[in-house]
Parts: structure tokens; sequence; C-alpha cells
């Protein structure tokens, strides 16, 4: 099967099992029930009684109302970005979007009466607990908000923030994803290329590809740098005036709460990473020698570095990760089988889809979606296993009210990053040699970017708040940020001449309004993921019980109590090194193979630069007389 051919018959969803339309009897069943449930919550709100004994059954009706409500929500609102998701064009999804976020305002709002009742029972809430087994299901869930009760507004303070999010914060977002999925430049002879295509061409072995794709990928994002500077701005900007308010010392201090970590677990992890930077530096450098180069530029991190000689379909995909799931689980082979058959995944690339992956969750069908943009390489592979991870997450904790679902962004990444280790586990143990440098060069792929790309755009996001705290942030400087935070983490070991200075443009993660610093999440899955690859080693089979069990506490405690169910201590720098050790081992092997020689990609690269040098004349002897 040709290339082309196999991209034509990746899967893609078809979102009428969901939901036929938005004029569906289904869809408006569900969207007036759950406009009703809103009213109902927004209704209990005003109503608040008098007496303690009053109070509990207040409470209890309220998390009642509040978990049902929240999956129809839900259900209605995931289907609608997928429709959004997969044609940005879709306006009709986009209005959908607006009427559900103005339907949830008044549930939302309804926050500010519960705080106020649960303070009001903060010392006698033991003992609550004691008595009612539904309040004590939910005792984290109403701990935490009461910790949020002092980070809040008056009520028509927050009633305006959620109006202004819903016309206004919101719709930046929506602008970046808008733009980056519709953003095309020419190729030459080849028609239009959008910039999602383009840096996918950033894993092609011909170096002259790749480089000219980076090239078109810059210039088109220098056309769309003034609006998307604005977007940043606005985004940033709402941010900081919505902290303050709230009197969060900044916003790192906002995202750490929503992380569900301590200052010190994240300040250690952050500490541990730029510790680590000397040795990703000595990973790049013998990539770079692999491939012939002095330095890498920025469009030779995903160059491929051996020939693999394989072409991944999607078929062959799936076979794959279903068997290397089912030597962990019989449970998550049987998961991820059912995903694929039951047409859960939308692999194929178009105009107006979104770039990158996600995976999304339908709590009223106890089903999730996963997005996807397939291409034939091994990391293809690994990001449906990623999502997949997601997805078995949500399964595992399909039976739990939406409270209970509600798992912070940190442990998000747990069980995607667990996920994609089995995948590569497997492709150690079972690949051919070349396939296998291949499979590890993959992985420290992968690794980079999580430790090193990630702690750049740590850094930018922490430069970007504490400017913007004192002005408007111009396309240029937001371009010099994210440069210099690229040097920072990377160093001497990227040219510096081929940074990306629009990767602020590209990541969608900083238009979100609420919620900054969607970065560090992932370096804490990793690092927190290969520990609980370690247990897996360890424990052998038996293991997966306990990881299931890991994954169905996620919505329960914090990071740093989860982490002490199974004996770790994430607030020690210790720990994030027992991960950095693993990766290191890694960057070992590789070295090694760049001492040892060049791999096949290489030298076809090197054959083929040389072949294109002109021969030098030799001069005939002069006859001797």
């Amino acid at each position: 099967m040709s290339r082309l051919q196999a991209r034509k018959e990746l899967p893609v969803w078809n979102l009428d099992v969901v939901y036929p339309g938005t004029a569906s009897e289904e869809y408006a069943s569900d969207l007036t029930e759950c406009r009703k449930q809103a009213n109902a919550i927004a209704d209990l709100a005003k109503n608040i009684p008098r007496s303690d004994g009053e109070k509990i059954g207040w409470l209890k009706q309220y998390i009642r109302l509040c978990n049902s409500f929240s999956d129809i929500f839900e259900n209605l609102y995931s289907w609608v970005y997928m429709r959004f998701s997969v044609n940005t064009e879709d306006y009709d999804a986009v209005n959908q979007m607006n009427l559900l976020d103005e339907i949830k305002i008044p549930a939302k709002t309804s926050l500010l009466e519960f705080r106020q009742v649960i303070t009001s029972l903060e010392r006698s809430i033991a003992e609550c607990f004691l008595l009612e087994p539904e309040l004590k299901q939910h005792s984290f869930f109403i701990h935490e908000q009461i910790l949020l009760k002092s980070r809040q507004m008056s009520r028509p303070e927050e009633e305006l923030a959620e109006e202004l999010l819903r016309t206004g914060g919101d719709m930046w977002g929506r602008l970046q994803e808008a733009m980056s999925s519709s953003l095309q430049a020419s190729w030459p002879g080849k028609g239009k290329k959008t910039v999602t295509e383009l840096r996918g061409l950033a894993f092609d072995p011909d170096r002259a590809v790749r480089k000219k794709a980076f090239e078109l990928e810059l210039a088109a994002w220098e056309t769309a740098k003034v609006p998307l500077s604005f977007a940043i701005n606005g985004v940033k900007g709402f941010s900081v005036v919505l902290d303050r308010r709230r009197k969060y010392r900044d916003t790192l201090d906002r995202s750490i709460l929503q992380a569900r970590m301590s200052e010190k677990a994240l300040t250690t992890l952050i500490a541990s990473m730029k510790s680590s930077l000397t040795d990703f530096r000595r990973y790049l450098a013998a990539k770079a020698k692999i491939l012939h180069l002095p330095k890498l530029a920025f469009f030779d991190l995903f160059a491929p570095v051996s020939k693999s000689g394989k072409a991944w379909s999607f078929p062959q995909a799936q076979k794959f990760i279903i068997s290397r799931f089912g030597d962990f689980s019989e449970k998550l082979a049987g998961f991820a089988k059912n995903a694929f058959a039951s047409g859960w995944v939308d692999a194929k690339p178009r105009k107006g889809k979104v770039g990158g992956a996600y995976c999304i969750s339908l709590p009223e069908k106890k089903e999730s979606r996963v997005l996807c943009n397939f291409n034939d390489t091994f990391g293809a592979v690994t990001t449906v296993a990623h999502e997949l991870g997601h997805a078995f997450h949500h399964h595992v904790l399909a039976e739990e009210t939406s409270l209970l679902r509600d798992y912070p962004m940190t442990l998000a990444e747990t069980a995607s990053i667990f996920s994609e280790n089995i995948i590569f586990e497997g492709a150690l143990d079972t690949f051919p040699r070349q396939e296998k440098t291949s499979a590890l060069e993959h992985f420290l792929q992968d690794s980079t970017q999580i430790i090193v790309d990630i702690l750049s755009r740590y850094i930018f996001e922490s430069k970007l708040l504490e400017e913007r705290v004192k002005q408007e942030l111009s396309p240029e400087l937001l371009c010099k940020l994210m440069k210099e935070a690229q040097m920072e983490t990377y160093g001497d070991a990227l040219d510096e001449k081929y940074l990306h200075p629009y990767m602020w443009a590209v990541k969608s993660h900083y238009y979100r309004s609420e919620l900054a610093f969607y970065n560090f999440p992932y370096a804490f899955g990793l690092l927190f993921g290969l520990a609980l690859v370690a247990q897996y080693r360890e424990q052998g089979k038996g293991f997966a019980a306990e990881y299931e069990r890991i994954l169905s506490l996620t919505g329960r405690m914090t990071c740093v109590d989860l982490a002490k169910e199974i004996g770790l201590d994430i607030e020690s720098e210790s720990f994030w090194q027992k991960g950095l050790d693993v990766i290191r081992k890694r960057i070992d092997e590789f070295c090694k193979i760049a001492e040892s020689g060049m791999t096949g990609v290489a030298k076809k690269a090197v054959a083929k630069k040389m072949a294109k040098k002109k021969p030098v004349a030799t001069k005939k002897p002069a006859h001797k007389k």
C-alpha cells in the first residue's frame, strides 16, 4: 500500500453516533435538560438554610445536582468541541460552545454559595463526614472548596468574570486554534501545506526538506504574528488581573493549586530538570555527530538517525499497541481493541483540523474519543498509545461521580505517559537492531521535548507573565523571550541561528485563560510515570491492579498524598532524579551508538552530500625531459 493510499484510509470520527446534529431531537433534549439542571442549581443557591442540620441536607442536594449537571454538560460540550476541532470553520459548533458556556454560568457561580455554606460548617465538617457517607465520599472536593473560598472575589465580580471569560477571554484561544489549523504556505510544485503538515516534515530524513519546511513554517507564522500577539496579550492580561483580584501571589501560585501540587514539589522538579540539561546536551551533541553536523538546528531535533525500514500503517499501529498493552494487562489491551473497533480515533490530518492530539470524555456514554494527526512514524504510534492512556484513565473512573473524576493536569499526564512507556519497552524488546535504535532515539526525542523544551516554555511563560504586568508585549519581544528561553535550556547544543522564535504562536496551551503553565505537568507526568514503570518492572503483571487503584484515586487527593500512597516522596529531589537516571541510562546507550559509527540514515545523508560535490580535477604529471 502506498503512503498516499494509507493516508486516505486513516480513520475519521462518525460523530452522529453521539448526536445526529444540533437540530436533532437527541441533542435538543439533552440541551434542555442541561439548562434545566443549571437553573435548579442556581435556584438551590438562592435558598441557603439557616440551621446546620438543614445545611447538611442542602450540601448533599447540591453535590447530587452538581454531579448530574456536570455529566450532561460535559457530554454536550465534548461533542460540540470535537466537531469544531475537525473543522474550525464549523460556526454552528462555535455558536453551540458559546451557548453552553452561557448555560454553565449560574451553575459555576453557585460554587460561591457552596463555599459559603461549607465554610460556615468548617468546625464540624469532620463530624459531618462521620454521619454522612455521601459527604465523606466527596471530602477532598469539600476541603478544596474551603481553600478556594479564600481565593474568590465578591459574587458580582465573579459573575462579571464569568461573563467576560465567555464573551472575550476564551475567544483568544479559539482564534489561535482557528488560525493555526488553517494557516498555509506554498510548497514548490505541490500546492499548499498547512503549518501542521509543515511541522510534520520535521521527521523527514532529507535535511533539505526539513529546512525548507521550517523556513516556510516560520514565514507562515510571521504573517499571523500581529493577531496572535494580541491574543496572547489578551489571555495573559486577563489572567494577571483576575489572579491579583483573587489574592493569588501570581499566576504560578494559582497553577500550583490547580495542579494539586505543593510549591516545594514544583521547586524540586524544576531544579532537577535544570540539573539534567548537561545530559540532554550530550544526547543532542551525539545526534549531531551521527547526522554529520557541527550542531543541530531546531529543524533537526526530530530528524531520524537510523533507517528503520518501517513506515507504519494505522492497522499495524493498532496491532502493535494492542499486543504491547496485553503484555501489561489484558484489560488494557481489550480496552484499546474496543476503542479501535468502535471508531473512537480520528487519525486523518486534513485542512481545518486542529494540530496535535487530544483525548476527550463522553461521560453519558462512558466512552472517550481520541484525535491525532497520524503519519507513518513510530512517534505517531506512541502518540496514539499516549492518548489511549488518557482514555483508559477515563474508563477506570467511569463509575465515579463527576466531582471524583476531576483530576489535576499533573496526574492527567501520568496514565498517558505510562502507556507510552509500555509501547517503548515493547519496541526495545521486539524490534530488530536498526528499528531499536530508532525507538531509542524516539524515546530521547520525546524526553528532550518534555524536559528541555518544556523547561524553555516554563521559563518563557514566567517571563511573559512578569512582563505582562508591566506592558503589552510586541511580536518582536515575544520572539526575543522565546529564543532566550530556548538558549537557556538547549544551550550550545542548538545552532542559535536556527531556533524557533514563534513557538509562542504554535502552542495552544498559552492561550487558555483559566489554565496557565500547562507545561510542567508533562515533566511531572514523565518522571512520575517512569517511577510507576519501575514499580511495574519490580512487581510484574501483578502491578496492573495497583496501577488501576492509583488511577482511581487521582480525583480524591493531592499529588503529594497520592505519591505517599505508593511510598513515593515527590517533594524530594532524589525522587525526580530516579526518573532522570532512567533517561540518563538511555542517553549513555545512544552516545555509545554515536561513538561506534553512523547509522543508516546518517551514512546515506553523508553519501548524498558527497555525491553532490564536484570532482576535483587532477593535474597530469609533467613530461620528463
